[in-house]
């Protein structure tokens, strides 16, 4: 069903303007104009957070016939919510989205009589207002023409200088002045202007960053029925971090999986629908709430050049023109012809041009239910979550026995004497992993211990990935390196001998485990460019 977005310019709702007029009945700022006061309550039913830094929130309602909803969002978020809002409304018509404008204060101002700067204070106002009619009272009680409003300073009591500004009217019975700051009050006598005032006033509300943008969304159909309003807007990332539990001569881990959320929404979420997705999907920002001019070049008023025929100055000769003798007559004396006049005309002058080229370039403890797609993993957590705006939450992902065996890994980019104590990890839970990082605990006959710490990178459905969290001091490894060259082939062709030359590297490890204790030693061998890596004869030692 399609819906139609719309901005709507409400600069309606009351304004107060200090030491001026007092204003009653002032409306809700968001509640007026295009909203309806018994618009359909709306309820947050499904949040899900990406790993992309945003957040998908569905809301749902039941609506009958044609009928309003409204939805309050910080300002912060109204441009991810015009880029991303969808409303579902199956059984109903075309739709409308309504919300206050975000045109710039400069736009905004154009038809009013002052600028945002006028309203800094009291006598900027004034001065920016230079003969508007306005009314005072308090020692001073008169009404005119503001002429002027300056400042000047005075003794206030125990000798403190203080500044004040002296109010310069034009009034039937000449200039009348008063001190500004001993007014009781001032009213501008002229209705119109006082709205233009409380209209820039509002329009300078809706500007403050934190306030918030109140959309109202008209749902055009016939019946009761359920809607539902989405959009994704940007979030707090989600973290996973994993507790691994190693048991001696066991062939499986105990891997269990938490991920930490925050509910920076701007609201509760009570008895919500979460799930998380883990991917590295494509997000960016577009000031779409922001109003923007095209650049448009300025080109000249085409002028068309002026025809101003010369004047008759006169002629300097005749010339006798001939007539034709009629067939078959007597010729006729030339006297009998007309005469025609020439004259000497200068040449015309050519008609100027106006324009030419321009340039036209502007100047612009229950495991997640868990499934996956192409590009990303996602985990439903069971039941209904509740977490209060500002708030912090913990949930499990996964909590299952999965294969591991531990190994010493030895890698000597990290140390050339010690292995690491590495634990390695086969995923048998159907669907991937998002990366993060691991505690690692041993259980022993005394109970659990903790180890050590781990990373773990994304761990793809059927993969295995070696997680290292110690230094296994116990046990020593050594390297030797031998390198031989050899002639491998010669040939001679027309008194040139070529030689083949090949190049051997043997690299030699004496591994030293603990005298009462086993290890399976896994050997991280680096793989160089330009050689070949071969398996040793099985007589070399």
């Amino acid at each position: 069903m399609p819906f139609a977005v719309k901005n709507r310019a409400r600069l309606t709702a009351c304004a107060a303007l200090a030491l001026f007029a007092t204003l009653s009945g002032c409306s809700d700022p968001f509640g007026g104009g295009g909203g309806d006061s018994n618009a359909r309550a709306i309820t947050l039913k499904r949040v899900m957070l990406s790993t992309g830094g945003v957040g998908y929130f569905e809301y749902e309602t039941e609506v009958d016939g044609t009928e309003q909803v409204k939805l309050s969002l910080p300002l912060d978020q109204m441009d991810d919510v015009l880029k991303s809002i969808v409303v579902t409304d199956d059984k109903g018509g075309g739709g409308t989205i309504e919300m206050p404008s975000r045109a710039p204060l400069s736009e905004i101002f154009r038809n009013l009589p002052v600028g945002p700067e006028a309203f800094n204070s009291a006598w900027d106002l004034l001065n920016a207002l230079k003969g508007a009619e306005i009314g005072v009272d308090g020692p001073v009680s008169a009404s005119g023409r503001v002429l002027s409003v300056s400042e000047e300073t005075a003794q206030g009591e125990n000798g403190a200088v203080i500044s004040r500004h002296r109010v310069s009217l034009l009034s039937s019975s000449g200039v009348v002045q008063f001190i500004l700051e001993d007014a009781d009050s001032i009213r501008f006598r002229d209705s119109e202007l006082q709205a233009k005032l409380d209209r820039a006033l509002e329009a300078i509300a809706q500007h403050r960053v934190n306030d918030g943008r109140e959309i109202v969304i008209t749902a055009r159909g016939e019946g009761h029925r359920k809607l539902m309003i989405g959009y994704v807007v940007a979030t707090p990332l989600w973290k996973t971090s994993y507790r691994l539990t190693t048991a001696e001569g066991a062939d499986k881990v105990r891997l269990q999986g938490w991920a930490q959320i925050e509910n920076a929404s701007g609201q509760d979420w009570k008895d919500v629908e979460l799930t998380l997705a883990s991917g590295n999907p494509v997000t960016f920002r577009q000031a779409i709430y922001t109003a923007y001019y095209v650049n448009r070049p300025e080109v000249p008023v085409e002028v068309l050049g002026r025809i101003l025929p010369p004047a008759d100055e006169g002629a300097v000769g005749g010339i006798l023109v001939g007539k034709a003798a009629a067939p078959g007559g007597a010729g006729r004396a030339a006297s009998e012809s007309p005469m025609m006049e020439t004259m000497a005309m200068p040449p015309p002058s050519p008609v100027p041009m106006v324009g030419g080229e321009y340039d036209l370039m502007a100047t612009g403890s229950i495991a997640a239910e868990t499934s996956e797609a192409a590009t990303q993993v996602t985990f439903k957590i069971p039941g209904a979550v509740s977490v209060g705006n500002g708030q912090s939450l913990a949930v499990p992902i996964i909590d299952r026995q999965v294969p591991g065996q531990s190994v010493a890994l030895y890698d000597p980019n990290t140390d050339n004497r010690h292995p690491l104590a590495a634990v390695k990890l086969v995923n048998d839970s159907g669907t991937g992993l998002p990366p993060g990082v691991l505690t690692l605990y041993e259980q022993g006959a005394g109970g659990v211990a903790y180890v050590g710490d781990a990373r773990m990178n994304t761990l793809p459905d059927g993969e295995s990935r070696m997680v290292s969290f110690a230094l296994d001091q116990k046990t020593t490894v050594d390297r030797e390196d031998k390198y031989q060259r050899r002639v491998a082939s010669a040939k001679i062709s027309r008194g040139i001998l070529t030689l083949s030359i090949t190049d051997r590297r043997t690299s030699v490890y004496t591994i030293k485990p603990p005298a009462k204790e086993g290890r399976h030693l896994v050997i991280k061998h680096p793989r160089d460019s330009g050689w070949t890596l071969i398996e040793p004869a099985a007589d070399q030692p």
